[in-house]
Order: C-alpha cells, then sequence, then structure tokens
C-alpha cells in the first residue's frame, strides 16, 4: 500500500507548465558529430555480428560517448522534468532495421526492454494499419490514424518513441504534467485527491494480465519510497466498462479522470511537439502523459508516418507499492520473439 497521500503542492522542476518550456530548450538534448559516429559504429557492429534483438543486452555495445548522454537522460527522467527529447540522429542512408538496431541499443543501457504485445515484441512499429479502434476491441489507438487522447502507458517505467517518419500532416505529440495537475486538483478539487490512491481498472484490450482477468486493477497514485508516482488513462478505464465481470466506475472516479482530462488539454499546461525523423523522446509513465492529433499520410508505403517504440523497465528505477505496481505488464507469453531486427507492425503478424 502507498506510504502517505500527498496533500500539499510539487514544487520540484517535474511540475512544469508547456507555456514555459516552450521558451525554454531546458527539454532537448542536440546529438553532437560524436555522438552520430558512435550511433553508426553500433549498426557496423550489429551488421558483422548479426544480432537479433533478443540478443542485446547492456554489455553487448558498451557506449563510450553516449554513456554521458544515456547519464543525463536517466537525470532528466527521474528528477527533472519527466521527459527529454534527443534530437537529430542522422538517418541519411539508415534503413528502419539499422535505425531500429542503433535505438534500441540505446535504450537497453537505460532500462530492459520489455514485451509490448502477445506476439513478443521488444520493438514496436507505430503504423496506420487501417483497423478501426471503434469496432475492434482488440486494436490499440497507435495502430490507427485518430488523435489519442492523453494517457501513460501501464505496463512500463519509460515510454520511448523515435521518429523515422513523420506524416504527411498532423502527428503532432502532446505532453502533459502529472504533477502540474495534481497540484490543480488540491487547489480545485482537493476531495477527489483521496479517489486517486483507490483501484482503477482498466482494460486489456482482448489481452489477459498476469492477473488472470480482461482487465486490471491499480491505483492511479501511491508514493514508495519517498516518491509520488500517478498514472492516468481514462480511455482505457472506461472501455473496461464493456466487460460484465469489470466493477462500475465510482462518481468520484469518474469526476476525477474528467477533471484530468480536461487540464491535460489547457494551453498553459500542455507541451507540444513535432517529432521530426531521427529524434528520439524518452517519457517517465509515472510523471508524464502523452497524447497525439490526428494524422494524414503518405499514399506511398515507403513514406508513410512511422515511428518506433521501446517500453523500458529502468535499471535504476524508482521503487512502487504493489497496488500501483504494474511492471508485469498485460502480456503473459512465455518466449520472447526474436524478429530478427525486421521492422514490421504488429498487424503482420
Amino acid at each position: 500500500m502507498t506510504e502517505m497521500i500527498v496533500r500539499t503542492p510539487i514544487t520540484t522542476r517535474a511540475a512544469w507548465l508547456g507555456t514555459e518550456l516552450a521558451r525554454s530548450d531546458d527539454w532537448l538534448i542536440p546529438l553532437t558529430e560524436e555522438h552520430q559516429r558512435e550511433f553508426r559504429d553500433i549498426v557496423a557492429q550489429g551488421r558483422a555480428r548479426g544480432l537479433g534483438l533478443a540478443d542485446i543486452r547492456p554489455d553487448a555495445f558498451p557506449l563510450e560517448r553516449l554513456a554521458s548522454v544515456a547519464r543525463a537522460v536517466e537525470s532528466e527522467i527521474e528528477d527533472g522534468l519527466g521527459f527529454v527529447v534527443l534530437r537529430g540522429l542522422d538517418l541519411e542512408g539508415l534503413s528502419a532495421e539499422d535505425a531500429g538496431l542503433a535505438y534500441f541499443v540505446f535504450g537497453a543501457a537505460l532500462g530492459r526492454p520489455i514485451r509490448q504485445n502477445a506476439q513478443g515484441h521488444l520493438l514496436g512499429h507505430i503504423q496506420d494499419t487501417g483497423r478501426n479502434i471503434m469496432k475492434d476491441p482488440a486494436v490499440r489507438g497507435y495502430q490507427t490514424r485518430i488523435a489519442l487522447p492523453f494517457h501513460t502507458d501501464t505496463s512500463t517505467d519509460l515510454l520511448c518513441l523515435l521518429c523515422y517518419r513523420k506524416a504527411k500532416s498532423g502527428g503532432m505529440s502532446s505532453l502533459a504534467p502529472l504533477f502540474t495537475i495534481y497540484n490543480r486538483l488540491l487547489e480545485d478539487a482537493p476531495e477527489l485527491i483521496d479517489t486517486l490512491y483507490e483501484p482503477f481498472n482498466y482494460d486489456c484490450r482482448e489481452e489477459k494480465h498476469p492477473d488472470g482477468l480482461p482487465f486490471y486493477s491499480r491505483a492511479a497514485a501511491s508514493v514508495c519510497g519517498g516518491k509520488l508516482s500517478l498514472r492516468h488513462n481514462s480511455g482505457y478505464a472506461k472501455t473496461a466498462q464493456r466487460l460484465e465481470t469489470c466493477p462500475r466506475l465510482t462518481e468520484a472516479q469518474t469526476r476525477v479522470m474528467d477533471k484530468i482530462d480536461r487540464l491535460s488539454f489547457d494551453e498553459e499546461i500542455r507541451f507540444d511537439v513535432q517529432l521530426e525523423p531521427g529524434d528520439m523522446v524518452f517519457i517517465n509513465n509515472y510523471q508524464v502523459m502523452h497524447a497525439r492529433s490526428e494524422f494524414e499520410d503518405h499514399s506511398e508505403p515507403d513514406r508513410r508516418r512511422h515511428l518506433m517504440r521501446l517500453w523500458l523497465h529502468l535499471h535504476r528505477g524508482r521503487p512502487l507499492a504493489p497496488d500501483f505496481d504494474n511492471r508485469g505488464g498485460i502480456v503473459t507469453t512465455d518466449t520472447l520473439a526474436n524478429d530478427g531486427l525486421r521492422p514490421r507492425s504488429v498487424s503482420e503478424e
């Protein structure tokens, strides 16, 4: 159980405002020529050794110049803003396979990549598959081109995205600070704070959680080891209501989720960033929500929007209370799939 309920405003850098970040570059780490060379060296070594993603361990590619970058990312996501963007990986001449390898190796220096679906994918490919999330409960938002509301990915410490190709138009990424929103709730609706520390039920979207149900129950707020951790996914909390065995949402749960949804889109709070090809964003799922605007894609398959996703359990991650911890994820497959670094989307399985 949680150690306490936080009832005083959070004053760390993690309680930021989007309007302030838009006037600074505190959230940005530009890659230098030396960093670019090391990424290229990783690709060359990976090709020569014929490694698959499941073969890569933190010590498989000892980082030199990029080691300090990894530590800076780790510091910013845990003790700073809660997210950071690495800008400018040179993709010239790099296939999706090559870019995925370089990105995966850097991610493995931060944490252990975990499976993202029942097929055991360690590297997810975010592309529009043409499927309809409203008609098929097994479809997830990242497989579509629709706008995605603010949420956290609740099975992992860190969400990491690499932009390989951007859309013809749209597809803007947005971030919202949960600590700032928590402060607003303390000010405007303090009677709802306790509700966040109670269990919410989340839809597994036709996959089975290790808890044994088609939904899982976890608190939306928790303090462990002196650190406050938060989560939010009103979409999956509401779609879980289609399941007969799922407990009904309380009035307080609905109210607090609706307030968080409204605050997350507040123009003063949220931070919009257009990821360019070669940009990598690292997001602490216990502090920062993410969203995406609807996009229009190119007609040519080799020009369509393509992001790669890693879910990482940090090597030096924070402790989590049992009623909050969901690091076990929603995947029950016991065998890791080695996809041979071939870029593919889940729909190809």
